[in-house]
């Protein structure tokens, strides 16, 4: 009786034993199952890291050669504008000089390298930034005039509009003309002086023009969606500027969308959302008032379509090129663009409201 007890049991257990046995193999299967679904995923999403940062680093890539090569864009149809429109014949170099003054930071100049071994004297060209702006936001656009021959000068002043950090490159200038030591030693032609600006550098430039103390050393005046009175007066503070005192040929530019042509038709008008009323940074109200102003210089507006405040003084690179070449260089050709019969600037399907008066 016992014996059979027993032996009635175990092969009870031994099923018992062995009927376990699948159970741990599926448990492993999905074990490996799982481990695989893992690294699948990882794999994937390595994969999908990798190629965010090969398209970032492409696109970083083209906007960095897009912005070096800016003028690439344009899209220039005039003949003047597509001859200035590319770099010059000049390879570039630049120097930097410190500023004992802290808003402005530092001076930088590009220069024609050539000038390092010729004799004779260049041309100048002072840049006076947009708000927030400093040197190296302007880096390719400046290299791109000094290719057409000019000594150009900018800085690291974010908040221009008194023309200060202009006046004081001028005496930089000055200085380094007349130090033996220095690469533009007897270089500087310092009576063929022009200054631009974009934006803040507007109300900078003519500002520089009438009331600094180089006022007079200025040949030239270029501004690009200049700051419009509407706005000067509401921001104060130095903003202001009374350009019928400038008494140079100036260009005045700007662009045909919304920042700076707004919805304004005047100054008298205040924005207003509700309205749809909107005060553009340099609506043609504006170009209108200040072309008004000047008094009878030599002087050119005109407007671009398409274009907007953030890129405007790249937009209309040749044709500031032309003009500069035009009052500093004796350019014939680029003058062409401005005034006589049929003046480019009057005919090119990319511009439109060009006016412009030259005086006997």
């Amino acid at each position: 009786m016992h014996s059979d007890t027993k032996v009635s049991h175990q092969p009870n257990n031994i099923t018992s034993v062995r009927g376990c046995q699948p159970l741990k193999v599926e448990e492993t299967d999905r074990r490996k199952q799982m481990k695989k679904f893992v690294k699948v995923l990882l794999i994937v999403a390595l994969v999908i890291v990798v190629l965010v940062i090969v398209v970032i680093a492409a696109l970083g890539k083209m906007a960095k050669e897009k912005n070096e090569k800016y003028y690439e864009y344009t899209n220039p149809v005039g003949v003047v504008e597509k001859k200035y429109a590319p770099m010059g014949s000049n390879e570039v170099s630049s120097i930097e000089f410190k500023s004992d003054n802290a808003q402005i930071g530092r001076f930088v100049i590009y220069y024609p390298t050539k000038l390092e071994k010729e004799t004779g004297k260049i041309p100048v060209v002072l840049w006076a930034n947009g708000t927030g702006s400093k040197s190296d936001t302007y880096t390719s656009f400046l290299t791109h005039l000094s290719s057409w021959g000019f000594i150009v000068v900018s800085n690291d002043d974010e908040n221009t509009r008194t023309g200060e950090s202009l006046n004081a490159g001028i005496d930089l200038l000055i200085k380094e003309n007349e130090n033996p030591d220095s690469v533009l030693y007897q270089k500087i032609d310092l009576d063929s002086i022009g200054i631009g600006g974009h934006s803040q550098g507007g109300p900078a430039v003519f500002n520089m023009a009438t009331v600094q103390p180089h006022a007079d050393m200025i040949k030239t005046v270029y501004a690009v969606s200049a700051t419009s009175s509407y706005h000067t007066k509401v921001f104060g503070d130095g903003w202001e500027y009374d350009i019928s005192k400038v008494n140079v040929p100036t260009l005045l530019t700007a662009g045909t969308q919304t920042f700076d042509a707004g919805t304004a038709t005047s100054a008298e008008q205040e924005s207003d959302e509700k309205a749809g009323i909107m005060q553009g940074i340099c609506p043609l109200w504006s170009l209108e008032e200040n072309f008004g102003l000047l008094p009878d210089v030599d002087k050119v507006y005109v407007r671009k379509m398409n274009v907007d405040h953030g890129d405007s003084h790249l937009q209309f690179d040749a044709y500031m090129t032309a003009w500069f070449r035009f009052y500093l260089m004796n350019d014939e050709d680029a003058g062409t663009a401005f005034f006589g019969e049929a003046p480019e600037l009057s005919t090119n399907d990319h511009y439109q409201d060009y006016k412009a008066y030259k005086s006997e």
